[in-house]
């Protein structure tokens, strides 16, 4: 039953259908009996009967022409001319089941269903092939009835797997048919339209390119089709530029009347017409009977049906795609979600109806069912109209081809091919890539060139390879420079910077298989450096080898580095000739989906073993499990190339390239000062050339002195009296106290070529940390009475010694807080950011009431100008950071500093203990001056309540004010009321 809205106010409200199964004529507005509104009058009741009336009669106009139209294309072969009525009659019966179906399943009550323009080529083809197949010994009987069951056959079965497809909910299974080879199927369908169109006009089979010229040679032919195609392109005109629901019902309704109209104002009779070729001779009617004879099954050849499966089976799709691709569009235009695989199953059992009763495919009439849902006519008595108007068509006993031109009749067809050919051939320029529409003309053309099953092959494959190119072109693999986000001393931090070109981050991303192996292939070849042939290289089959050095070790390896020639993995010349050589690459596969394993091998193993001869480490970060295991059984890493995350890769590749670079005993060797002066390590140390003045004779005030291991330099708590210059040998530090049995537990170290104690020293600190010599060293030391006399011998040292030790601190200040700093910064940035949507979002939200606006007005205000706040503290963030990053990178190339042009490493750890204890004070004195602050600004806020309470309570202060006064006035009346009553009780009293 329906259950109705009120229709007060003349308001059209929608029908809520409680069940698709209702009866025929059960529809909003159409019997009085379902009407539960009082003041709905019978002459509302009539209006809206013969709205509906009105739109079925409109659709059917619009169907049963066209009906016939797909008839002749369904049965194009020659063998079938004898057999057009009846058969024409078949297909409107067809319409008229699939339309009864829909009326009754469907959950849109507008639904019009009927047989389908998207089979028909399926059909047109399984006709054509069964009449081939059979040949001239077969009778012309057992044809048609071999066709019309086969076609029967194929259309219930088609339901099925509809019905099923939509009980498996897999409606979205039909959108893997490429829309491109789609759209070279429907123009396809509008070509053969045409064709259908042609042969209707002239009376000629027109079924290619070749049979159609044949018939346009003739200059009558021209003549009887040229009505018929200024009337299909009328047609197409009116639907474009016309929106009114009656303006196309009108033309299609126009033509015949006015062929009648010229034949009357001419005194032409229709005997006369139909002589000329413009009408159809008298012919019987098929009576109900003919149709039932159609289907003489001992007739039928049954070895015709499994010739037809690869038909079918491209048909099952298209009908699918096209089913869906209505329901979608119903959808988008209605502005309401469908149950499309409710949908979808209304089709198949349709079609398995229709097949069952010698029908052919359909599918819902997008363009009718929408035409009828935006004038809301809803009701089911245009569907009922519909149906009626088809099955009388079907029992009258006239051949309505004998009594209407040809052309009109071919007008509609001609409308259907030139819309379909327009739009999928012209206009989806507009709707798709270029090549995309290359697609759509090559499908064309192979449908056309070669068969429809194997066609639609061709263009399937077209689509695959437009798509395979495309996918190629995309960039699958990025060379991202980054380094781990692990804290590092600024000695490493350095030595990381300065190294930062032998390791190289690519990162892939997407589907990689075949046709991305040449891209990665010749991008990770780019980007990785490795020694010219000429050249001798350090590294060889993968294993680090020591370098000899002579006593001048840092100077040979400095100008060794800047020196190397490098060239791409692939023999080309370095886009940078000053890089140095990669040593490990990190191939970051977060962000893939799959790899096949022509991918793997054809462009990961080759890298492999290229990477291998060259002496670099290769690791993977973020492999998913099968792309692991795939890399893994081609013998292209091994498990201890695996790590969970790029972060964990990097971290690794640092590490192996600071132990290769400054490992503590190797390192420590290397670097060794044994036979070097003092004035050789001060001017490693401070930079500028061994024969610079002030340094010379300043080794008088350094005492020199060979410790053994385990010495203890000073502890914790000591006076800093005195520093060091490590000359070689190694020195730990700790924070173990003061006591010397304690256990000593080293938390960093320094090697040969450092200061370590002249922080304390000159900030004159008692010391913070305890210094042990971990293996036999030999220092300079220079106590506080020695360098008064050096500040004296040699002011400009003592001056370059105290700048030296101030940069040093200030590096390390800054290296240490800038990172937790701009990490603070960037969050904040970042959760302001997100704050700024979120509120947004939120002011967008506020009802715009009359309560609210003023609010919401200041609310925006007080937004817009936080949000401009917002963006300008970004901009002066990112112009700091520039600022700060261009001071790094000439900070880095000042030699003055650590003489990094040398190439000595020095390690500034012990200067990172001696401060820890100042840091640790200032920490928490910073945290102390935070919570102050906090209890200031809570202290605020508890003032701002109180303010917003006073403020809030000052009304009602202002009022208890007003009343006080009124009471106290009414109190002093009332004391000289009572003053006065008890003067009377005193008078009477006294009488």
């Amino acid at each position: 039953m329906v259950s109705m809205n009120s229709f007060a106010s003349g308001n059209n409200q929608k029908a809520v259908i409680d069940s698709p199964s209702q009866a025929l004529l059960g529809s909003a507005g159409v019997l009085p009996t379902t009407c539960k509104h009082d003041g709905l009058t019978s002459a509302h009741q009539l209006a809206k009967l013969t709205n509906a009336l009105l739109y079925g009669v409109i659709n059917s106009i619009r169907t049963i022409p066209t009906m016939y139209g797909y008839a002749l294309i369904i049965f194009s072969h020659p063998a079938f001319t004898d057999y057009t009525p009846a058969l024409s009659k078949l297909v409107v019966f067809s319409s008229a089941v699939h339309q009864v179906i829909f009326t009754l399943l469907s959950s849109l009550p507008f639904a019009i269903g009927q047989v389908q323009d998207a089979g028909l080529i399926f059909l047109s083809t399984m006709a054509t092939s069964i009449c081939n197949s059979l040949g001239e010994d077969v009778s012309t009987e057992a044809k048609v009835a071999t066709t019309v069951v086969t076609i029967g056959i194929a259309t219930a079965s088609l339901g099925v797997c509809l019905v099923v497809m939509g009980r498996l909910k897999l409606a979205a299974f039909a959108s893997y048919l490429p829309m491109p080879v789609i759209g070279g199927y429907l123009a396809f369908i509008g070509l053969f339209c045409l064709y259908a169109g042609l042969a209707l006009c002239t009376g000629h089979v027109v079924n290619d390119f070749t049979s159609m010229l044949k018939v346009l040679d003739n200059a009558h032919n021209v003549l009887l089709c040229l009505p018929g195609v200024v009337g299909g392109a009328l047609l197409l005109l009116v639907s474009q530029q016309f929106r009114s629901p009656f303006a196309l019902s009108t033309a299609i309704v126009v033509m015949p009347l006015f062929f009648f109209l010229v034949l009357a104002i001419g005194s032409i009779s229709l005997d006369e017409a139909r002589d000329d070729g413009w009408v159809d001779p008298i012919a019987e009617s098929a009576s109900i009977s003919e149709l039932i004879n159609l289907f003489d099954f001992s007739l039928v050849h049954w070895d015709q049906v499994p010739k037809q499966i690869v038909t079918w089976i491209g048909m099952v799709f298209i009908v699918t795609f096209s089913s869906s691709l209505d329901v979608v569009t119903i959808e988008i235009d209605m502005g309401n979600k469908l149950r499309t695989n409710h949908e979808l199953e209304t089709v198949g059992w349709s079609n398995v109806v229709s097949g069952l009763l010698g029908g052919y495919t359909g599918s819902k009439i997008f363009s009718q069912t929408i035409f009828t849902c935006r004038y809301k006519t809803k009701a089911r008595i245009v569907d009922v109209c519909v149906i009626l108007s088809e099955l009388a068509i079907v029992t009258v006993p006239v051949s309505v081809m004998s009594y209407v031109p040809r052309f009109f009749l071919a007008a509609t067809l001609i409308f259907v091919a030139l819309d379909l050919m327009l739009e999928w051939l012209v206009l989806a320029y507009h709707k798709m890539s270029l090549r995309e529409c290359v697609v759509v003309w090559l499908s064309f053309l192979a449908i056309n060139l070669i068969s429809l099953d194997v066609g639609m092959l061709v263009g399937m494959g077209i689509a695959i390879l437009n798509f395979l190119l495309g996918y190629v072109q995309e960039s699958v693999v990025s060379n991202c420079p980054r380094s781990s986000a692990t804290v590092r001393d600024l000695a490493k931090h350095r030595t990381l910077t300065r190294k930062r070109g032998v390791i190289v981050h690519f990162e892939f991303c997407g589907n990689l298989f075949f046709g991305s192996s040449v891209q990665i292939l010749e991008s990770v070849q780019k980007a990785v450096y490795v020694r010219k042939s000429q050249e001798q290289s350090p590294i060889t089959e993968g294993k680090w080898t020591e370098t000899p050095h002579d006593s001048n070790v840092l100077c040979a390896a400095a100008s060794n580095e800047v020196d190397i020639a490098v060239e791409c993995l692939d023999g080309s010349p370095a886009p940078d000739a000053n890089a140095p050589p990669t040593e490990f690459v990190v191939m970051n596969f977060s962000r893939v989906s799959g790899m096949d394993s022509t991918a793997a091998r054809s462009a990961f193993l080759i890298l492999q073993k290229y990477c291998k001869n060259q002496g670099i480490t290769v690791v993977f970060a973020d492999a998913c499990p099968n792309i692991r295991r795939l890399l893994l059984k081609n013998g292209i890493a091994d498990e201890e190339n695996f790590f969970v995350d790029a972060e964990a890769a990097l971290e690794f590749c640092e590490n192996q390239v600071l132990a290769r670079t400054s490992s503590p005993t190797s390192a420590g060797r290397r670097l060794s000062h044994h036979n070097e002066a003092l004035n050789q390590l001060l001017h490693h140390l401070m930079g500028g050339s061994v024969d610079t003045p002030f340094v010379h004779n300043v080794d008088e005030f350094f005492h020199q002195c060979e410790v053994p291991l385990g010495h203890t330099f000073y502890l914790v708590g000591e006076p800093a009296d005195h520093f060091y210059l490590l000359s070689s040998g190694r020195v730990a530090f700790g924070v173990t106290g003061g006591d010397k049995n304690a256990e000593f537990d080293a938390t960093s170290s320094v090697v040969s070529g450092s200061l370590f104690g002249e922080v304390s020293f000159f900030s004159r600190q008692s010391r913070q940390v305890i210094a042990i010599a971990m293996e036999d060293c030999t220092v300079f030391k220079m106590t506080r009475a020695q360098f008064v006399l050096l500040s004296e011998f040699s002011p400009l040292f003592a001056l370059r010694l105290y700048d030296f030790q101030r940069q040093v601190l200030a590096i390390k200040r800054a290296s240490t807080a800038s990172g937790s700093v701009d990490e603070d910064l960037h969050d904040r940035i970042r959760f302001a950011c997100l704050l700024q949507e979120e509120i947004a979002k939120a002011l967008t939200r506020v009802p715009a009431d009359a309560a609210n606006s003023l609010i919401k007005r200041k609310l925006c205000k007080d937004f817009e100008a936080i949000s401009t706040q917002l963006e300008t503290a970004v901009l002066r963030v990112s112009a700091r950071e520039q600022e700060a990053q261009k001071a790094l990178v000439e900070q880095q190339q000042d030699g003055r500093i650590v003489a990094e042009h040398q190439g000595q490493v020095f390690e500034f750890a012990e200067l990172e203990n001696e401060i820890a204890h100042n840091e640790a004070l200032i920490e928490e004195r910073e945290q102390d001056i935070n919570k102050i602050h906090q209890s200031v600004a809570q202290v605020n806020e508890i003032f701002r309540d109180l303010a917003a309470i006073v403020q809030d309570q000052q009304g009602a202060i202002d009022d208890i004010e007003t009343h006080v006064h009124e009471s106290m006035q009414q109190t002093q009346q009332g004391l000289e009321q009572v003053k006065q009553a008890s003067d009377a009780q005193s008078y009477c009293v006294l009488q």
